[in-house]
């Protein structure tokens, strides 16, 4: 009697506590559609039909019918910024335009920063994210004049719907001491009016961060509101698990740590580290992609570590082997982009020492020279330190061209395709940065299972909106907005 009662009490302790039942899909190839899945705590313990989860239950079992919706397993953001897409929502102007939000003029971006400005008297700095010149009326860039209608005491920064532009107003050019004879900096371009050499207040590629460096960082309270806003967002959208780049180490125990545990950050999280120098590098806590950070949580856990090589097709700060079709009025003809490092031995010799080191390394290039130039750094890697299964993976990837898709099948190299410019930016991509051809061969995903190229899709959130439903759309309809 003893022993079948300890029996009993042991299968009532394996009991799942839910089942849902109804249209549910496993992903697993073998196993594609099942009729039940039986959950206990924060494990699924069984998936099979109706009849065979049902005989796991108890009394206490909660049997949750679905009543005609699917059940997914939860995606995975293979790229995105979490925090400053949290922080972004809740401390930033929207300037967004349609289908993402509503900016069409330059007055209603400058209306809609103005009213924040009354409605803020006391902020010391304005900031807004997310317009796009192609799309408003105007087709250009805000200036320092447009930003001056927001305020001349306060600095104003807006950022590129790309996150490769910055534009300040007066204010913010003063504070930063960018004037006239200001160089352009390592990777990055300070526009200038032709006919003055007076800064415009739009800064491309690097020379973002001067004027991103005025923005205040967020407090602690702020960043931990930002976790819970971006948690929302991601798991809306079905997503458990999410990426952020993170540039100093100290974030780790100081903001991701701190909002696991006040309940503010709940999904899963991978960081990469990203710094420009070994000895930054050497200041995370781990070098091997995927190690846990929450002692056995596995809430917040390592990932690559992240480098740019190029930036933005439709900020023009994306590197390419051939020209732009259409030519900005500053451009000389043949403008073709830049690299977002001057010293591109510097930007091998970086990519060589964090291989050596056991380092996966992740490298964000849209143009296909930006391509070339990090599969060149990754193949010279490899070569001068051989490692078998190091997982290097392209970022964005977007103009790798078919021979770029070889190369990256030889040297076991991954893409992670920004499927989503299909249909926010093809129209444009298309008819004014790069013609026919160019545009509909990017995100060549068919290209890359021809070849045994492992890839995954994103949305680089905020850049356009978390959806994976969408994502997989594009994937497969590669249809235009």
């Amino acid at each position: 009697v003893v022993l079948l009662l300890s029996g009993s009490g042991s299968a009532s302790a394996q009991a799942p506590d839910k089942i849902f039942f109804g249209n549910i899909v496993t992903m697993d190839e073998d196993n594609l559609y099942v009729d039940a899945v039986a959950v206990r705590g924060d494990r699924i313990i069984g998936v099979g039909s109706f009849e065979e989860m049902r005989g796991l239950a108890n009394d206490a079992t909660e049997m949750v019918d679905l009543q005609g919706k699917t059940m997914l397993p939860a995606f995975i953001d293979p790229h995105g910024h979490m925090l400053s897409a949290g922080t972004g929502e809740l401390l930033s102007v929207d300037l967004r335009p349609p289908p993402m939000g509503t900016m069409t003029t330059m007055d209603q971006l400058v209306a809609a920063l103005k009213a924040r400005a009354e409605s803020e008297p006391d902020a010391s700095f304005i900031r807004g994210w997310g317009y796009d010149d192609t799309l408003l009326e105007e087709m250009r860039h805000p200036t320092r004049d447009d930003l001056d209608q927001v305020s001349t005491t306060r600095p104003v920064v807006i950022t590129h719907i790309s996150g490769h532009l910055a534009v300040g107003n007066s204010k913010a050019l003063e504070m930063a001491g960018v004037t006239a004879g200001t160089p352009n900096p390592n990777g990055g371009r300070i526009v200038k009016d032709p006919r003055t050499g007076e800064p415009t207040g739009v800064m491309e590629g690097n020379a973002r961060d001067i004027l991103n460096g005025l923005i205040p960082e967020p407090s602690l309270e702020q960043s931990l509101a930002g976790l819970r806003r971006a948690s929302e967002i991601w798991t809306a959208a079905g997503f458990a698990t999410a990426t952020d780049n993170v540039r100093d180490a100290s974030m780790i125990d100081d903001v991701y740590k701190a909002g696991l545990e006040s309940g503010d950050l709940f999904v899963r999280l991978e960081i990469w580290p990203r710094t420009t120098t070994m000895e930054e590098a050497r200041k995370f806590p781990a070098v091997r992609s995927g190690t846990d950070l929450t002692n056995g949580r596995h809430m917040i856990t390592q990932g690559p570590f992240k480098l740019q090589i190029d930036g933005s097709p439709q900020g023009y700060t994306a590197h390419f082997s051939q020209p732009y079709t259409t030519q900005r009025p500053q451009d000389d003809g043949e403008y073709k982009g830049f690299p977002y490092w001057d010293d591109l031995t510097a930007f091998r010799a970086f990519v060589k020492s964090l291989h050596r080191d056991g380092w996966q390394v992740t490298i964000h290039a849209n143009g296909d020279q930006g391509i070339q130039d990090a599969l060149d750094a990754i193949a010279a890697a490899q070569q001068a330190f051989p490692r078998e299964d190091a997982r290097h993976t392209i970022q964005h990837a977007q103009f790798a061209r078919s021979d770029q898709l070889d190369q990256m099948a030889a040297l076991d190299v991954s893409a992670s395709f920004f499927i989503g410019h299909t249909f926010y930016w093809g129209d444009r991509h298309k008819n004014i940065f790069f013609g026919k051809h160019r545009a509909e061969h990017m995100s060549p995903l068919r290209g890359a299972i021809d070849r045994g190229v492992r890839f995954t899709t994103h949305t680089d959130t905020p850049v356009t909106p978390i959806d994976g439903i969408q994502m997989i759309w594009s994937s497969v309809n590669r249809i235009s907005s």
